[in-house]
């Protein structure tokens, strides 16, 4: 990467922060070298798991600093000082994601330039996001584990972006209980509720049970949301060594006023129309269910040696209807949007299976660890079409608020979609400790994957398959290196992949192969205070292989099947720098920055000429530059009952071009405020400020015809927290 390529004073910045992550040994050191008395006896640890290991990246037992991959741990602390309630929440502060709301009917997250669409249930990897299932809520979960690069050992199938792991609740063996009540802006009202309790006298058989209530409205006119949850989960230590867990999760989402964004003037201006303006019917809703089970069991051998088998099961349904203003706006007459609407049902069922034994051994006097394991899942999703009538009817998005036009009594059915996806592969990790300082990580994946895809044309008529692909004993390598090189610091380098398979067909009628996504990294780690504290900085490159390209030797013919071979290629390169732990007794921080620069390496035409494409940027969404910070402190004065907490994320610009149409959106922060006060050792009252400065941005670009999404404006929450 050429230093040449970053401005002098965004230069500046990065070096600013890397020198924060990895310069803090003045700081840390001088605690360290106290005694465990003087080690903050309140300091949080930013995740349960870092003592027993990341449950992300390998598997196997290592904290943050021995994993060779960028990880980031959003713990129950910071979700709870933040107010991050859902996982769209979490990922718009996450260090290093891009988060573009309004994505193909839901939230999308990129990392390194690439969409994520890997997520984990407590490590079991599951089909990713689909139209039935609605954004997780916060309040059953523990913490977010989040790596950044390929990920292919574990998941097979995906991007080269990341993984999301979120880590359920347990209940514990002493009697808790916390209850939460939060008002604010815009009739926002919620509670929560959350107990954990034993069972027997020991807490071999322990329980723990969450609740949520949600009601509330939308910066934007008509937007109002209701929500149940609720969440089970029964422990039981069958023997010593053995434990059997069963889960439980129900969730229901009435949303009212189904946002599709705004549109732009046909130039690709803006509308500077107000944000609480909504381009929508009145009766548009869209509505979600979801239940998720959960069984695993768990055995420890002794002299290190676990096995682990567990369960998934996901079956959500949503149904949407809406109309909304699509189309460009005419500067001149501020007429060009029609009403534009449908209606959709969705169904998913999802099926997903892990199980895996673990250990250590002792060779030429080291010791080693070594990973075994195997998972399964088997997706299913239905997509069932309706037009509605009145639609196409002219727009004024200057005087329409909102648009009155009445709901349709029915709705015409207009097809039907079903998917059936399969993949199952076995996976292998081996861990060996060449010397004190020196360790040695490999391993690999083998995959099978397979989709089908049937369409009904006609109601009652028969269901004809589409496109049936599958991926047979696709081997996916790891490799990594972690050099201790003296006090808390240690080097690293890194080797991971993953694929993603293709529907294309080659002039033979074959599928062309799978794209690859190769991810190199290399970098620095810092751990103090038992790893407590942690700060890395990383050099990464990305390079997704075999994208599906147009045959110039088949030219494609009117109503013929075009010909594809796999040949085209991007880069997603950059750094990658963050600090999260506790830096003093009472003082926490998380900071990220990173910088990515993605390209097209090679693109062509249909003649095999490099295309425009070819050398600029792929993914325009991704900003350049990207800073990410949260930090609260507990203030020593009145008895440490007051705290205050401080956040900002910053990026640089970025832009979409939409029929020859460049929209860009500057660069721009967002701030963010809490002060927090305990009333009692159990009682805490909290005020959280979002976007104290109202900082007015678009979060998602979509086009001049519409799904232009503002950020959200400013908006004030209280919480009234009482602990158990």
């Amino acid at each position: 990467m050429s230093v040449s390529r970053i401005s002098r004073l965004r230069a500046g910045a990065s070096v600013s922060i890397v020198t924060l992550a990895l310069g803090i040994p003045s700081i840390a050191s001088a605690q360290e070298t106290t005694d465990d008395g003087d080690v903050p006896e309140t300091v949080i640890i930013v995740t349960a798991a870092m003592q027993e290991g990341v449950g992300i990246g390998t598997r196997l037992p290592l904290t943050i600093a021995e994993t060779p991959q960028t990880i980031s741990i959003i713990d129950r602390k910071r979700l709870d000082e933040q107010r991050l309630v859902t996982l769209d929440d979490v990922m718009t502060n996450a260090p290093g994601v891009t988060v573009q709301p309004g994505t193909r009917l839901r939230t999308a997250y990129y990392s390194r330039g690439f969409v994520i669409d890997t997520l984990n249930f407590d490590g079991i990897p599951t089909s990713g996001w689909n139209e039935a299932v609605n954004t997780e809520d916060m309040a059953i979960y523990d913490r977010v584990e989040l790596l950044r690069g390929a990920s292919g050992l574990l998941q097979g199938t995906g991007n080269p972006s990341g993984t999301i792991n979120l880590v359920r609740k347990r209940p514990g063996r002493d009697l808790s209980a916390n209850a939460t009540l939060s008002a604010g802006s815009w009739n926002n009202f919620r509670a929560e509720g959350d107990v954990s309790i034993p069972l027997t006298s020991g807490g071999d058989l322990r329980a723990r049970a969450v609740g949520v209530v949600e009601d509330r409205d939308y910066h934007y006119d008509v937007g109002h949301r209701n929500k149940v949850l609720g969440y089970g989960t029964l422990e039981w230590n069958v023997t010593p060594r053995t434990v059997l867990a069963a889960t439980i999760k129900w969730q229901d989402v009435r949303d009212d006023g189904t946002y599709m964004g705004v549109p732009r003037y046909s130039d690709g201006g803006a509308l500077d129309l107000p944000r609480s303006r909504y381009t929508g019917a009145d009766w548009s809703e869209r509505n979600w269910s979801n239940t998720q089970l959960f069984a695993e069991l768990r055995h420890d051998f002794g002299s290190d040696w676990e096995a682990r088998l567990a369960v998934s099961r996901i079956d959500g349904d949503s149904d949407m209807t809406y109309a909304s203003a699509y189309g460009a706006v005419d500067h001149a007459t501020g007429l060009g949007p029609i009403l534009y609407g449908g209606s959709y049902d969705f169904d998913n069922r999802e099926t997903d299976l892990d199980g895996y034994v673990s250990g250590g051994f002792d060779l030429f006097g080291q010791r080693h660890q070594i990973l075994i394991g195997g998972n399964y899942w088997d997706g299913h999703t239905q997509q069932v079409s309706y037009s509605l009538p009145g639609m196409f009817g002219p727009v004024n998005l200057f005087t329409d608020r909102p648009v009155t036009t009445p709901k349709p009594d029915t709705r015409t059915w207009a097809g039907e979609q079903t998917t059936d996806t399969k993949q199952y592969g076995g996976y292998a990790v081996l861990r060996l400790k060449l010397a004190d300082p020196l360790t040695l990580i490999g391993g690999g994946r083998l995959s099978w994957w397979e989709t089908e895809t049937v369409r009904r044309a006609s109601i009652g008529g028969p269901l004809t398959p589409t496109g049936r692909y599958q991926v047979d004993s696709e081997f996916t390598p790891y490799g990594g290196m972690v050099w201790k090189v003296g006090g808390p610091f240690s080097l690293y380098a890194s080797y991971s992949s993953i694929f993603t398979p293709q529907s294309s067909l080659t002039q033979d009628g074959e599928v062309i192969k799978p794209m690859t996504g190769d991810n190199i990294e290399a970098g620095l780690k810092g751990s103090w205070f038992r790893d407590k504290l942690n700060a890395s900085i990383a050099l990464f490159r990305i390079r997704q292989n075999n994208r599906a390209q147009l045959d110039p030797d088949y030219p494609c013919a009117p109503g013929s099947t075009c010909a594809y071979i796999a040949d085209g290629e991007v880069e997603s390169k950059g750094i990658d720098a963050e600090i999260q732990g506790e830096l003093a007794k009472g003082w926490s921080l998380q900071a990220g920055y990173t910088y990515t620069d993605t390209e097209y390496l090679r693109d062509r035409t249909a003649a095999g000429d490099p295309s425009g494409n070819q050398g600029q940027k792929f993914s325009t969404i991704t900003p350049a530059h990207m800073v990410k910070l949260w930090t609260h402190y507990q203030v020593p004065a009145l008895d440490g009952r007051f705290g205050v907490g401080a956040g900002v994320n910053w990026q640089s610009s970025f832009y979409v071009t939409s029929n020859g149409v460049r929209m860009t959106q500057a660069s721009y922060a967002v701030v963010d405020l809490r002060a927090d006060y305990a009333l009692t050792p159990g009682i805490d009252l909290a005020l959280n400020a979002k976007n104290l400065f109202d900082k007015r941005y678009f979060a998602t670009i979509g086009g001049t015809a519409w799904n232009n999404w503002y950020g959200e404006p400013r908006s004030l929450m209280a919480t009234l927290r009482v602990r158990y």
